[in-house]
């Protein structure tokens, strides 16, 4: 597994995968509700304030995009995409 980070510290237009949920069971209710399960892909869309001010940030998850107060955020552990070469050579030289 590679590095891990919480999803209030991903950068806008980054993509993560989410890895695991915080132990609170009212706030992985919440959020599985909304789609952040393990294993779905998620992209940072917009942050009011960022994560030093506590402003919430916007996501894409499964085609929909969805606020998430730096709390609720707080709770969704991630670690970034990776490209695979094999990917890469095919875009490239198809």
């Amino acid at each position: 597994m590679g590095c891990q980070c919480k999803l209030n510290q991903v950068a806008v237009g980054e993509k993560v995968r989410v890895s695991a949920l915080g132990d609170c069971p009212k706030a992985r209710g919440r959020l599985c509700a909304l789609g952040l399960t393990p294993g779905t892909e998620v992209e940072v869309c917009s942050r009011n304030g960022g994560p030093r001010n506590g402003g919430p940030c916007s996501v894409k998850v499964r085609n929909c995009c969805v606020v998430l107060g730096n709390g609720m955020a707080d709770q969704v552990l991630c670690e970034p995409l990776c490209d695979t070469p094999d990917a890469d050579r095919a875009a490239v030289h198809p």
